[in-house]
């Protein structure tokens, strides 16, 4: 087993907010205190800027894409949280680990 690190997606954090907020029924990031945390956490260190945005977040070690948001509009939750996952891992594209794994929190809903 390799313990090299996974390759993150060449794709930036800032090029996957426009993706993210670009889908119907995201009302915009909602950053929650994991995103946070992890945001303020890279700045200390330094690290790569582009992996980490306040309510999204790409792990360096693993490639997998946080995203925080508030969901309004007539399309179900569901449908939206769907719509994001796609939309990310289109934007990403496949890596050598395969397709990247999206994890959607819905921080609130509100009417558009």
């Amino acid at each position: 087993m390799s313990t090299e690190p996974a390759p993150t997606p060449a794709t930036g954090a800032r090029a996957l907010i426009d993706v993210v907020t670009a889908v119907p029924g995201v009302l915009g990031l909602e950053p929650g205190i994991a995103t946070t945390l992890r945001t303020l956490d890279a700045r200390l260190r330094r690290s790569d800027p582009s992996a980490a945005r306040y309510g999204l977040v790409i792990d360096p070690g693993t490639g997998a894409v946080t995203v925080e948001i508030s969901v309004g509009g007539p399309l179900p939750v569901r449908a939206v949280v769907e719509e994001v996952q796609r939309a990310v891992q289109h934007a990403v594209g496949e890596t050598a680990a395969g397709r990247p794994q999206v994890l959607v929190r819905v921080q609130s809903l509100g009417a558009a």
